[in-house]
């Protein structure tokens, strides 16, 4: 299946999480990848924990089947711990999200993709949860220069869904988890990087 945008998931992630104008800097908040270790009652590629105490969920799409695909879940992305929940998707598709979503009027350049907000009168059927949405694009595609990846913003706010504070006890298990994907990943880079031994 061909991507709809250039980027691996891994640059998506950080486009979402790793430049101080992204969506959810990691300075500013407990950012757990794939979190399926039962914390929800679902798999949610990031999530996102804020100072305030509140988890928002972002799910990362990067073609319009597997966007679509995500419709016949049998989960619908909605756990009582979640505060708020978005779509991340590729500029080349955000238009066909937008109207599958809103309705409303769209407006994302790429050239000015951190300016640009789409308006919204109200929610499809398909979106009971008033999710918010993501728009993220290349480099070639918002014209940037130098080692940023990308652009990405939020194109509309995510209504809350609930009124949850995740406890003391619930962020020392999200930390857990977030030191296990980084132990793991330690541990792939490691083994990567040892030759094969001739016997």
């Amino acid at each position: 299946m061909k991507a709809d945008t250039t980027l691996t998931i891994e640059q998506i992630e950080t486009l979402i999480t790793g430049y101080q104008d992204s969506p959810f800097y990691i300075r500013s908040n407990i950012v757990i990848p794939n979190c399926n270790w039962g914390f929800l009652n679902h798999e949610a590629d990031l999530l996102v924990l804020s100072k305030a105490n509140r988890l928002t969920e972002v799910e990362i799409k990067r073609t319009w089947s597997d966007f679509m695909a995500d419709f016949k879940k049998k989960h619908t992305h909605d756990d009582p711990k979640l505060s708020h929940f978005y779509y991340a998707v590729p500029i080349s598709i955000a238009e066909r999200v937008f109207d599958w979503l809103y309705t409303g009027k769209y407006k994302c350049d790429s050239r000015w993709i951190y300016y640009e907000h789409s308006t919204i009168d109200g929610y499809t059927e398909h979106n009971p949860h008033k999710c918010g949405l993501i728009i993220y694009a290349s480099p070639e595609e918002v014209g940037v220069r130098g080692s940023r990846i990308g652009g990405c913003c939020i194109n509309v706010p995510a209504h809350r869904m609930h009124d949850y504070k995740v406890s003391t006890e619930e962020e020392i298990k999200l930390l857990r988890l977030l030191g296990l994907r980084i132990w793991n990943m330690k541990k792939k880079l490691a083994e990567h990087q040892i030759e094969p031994q001739l016997f």
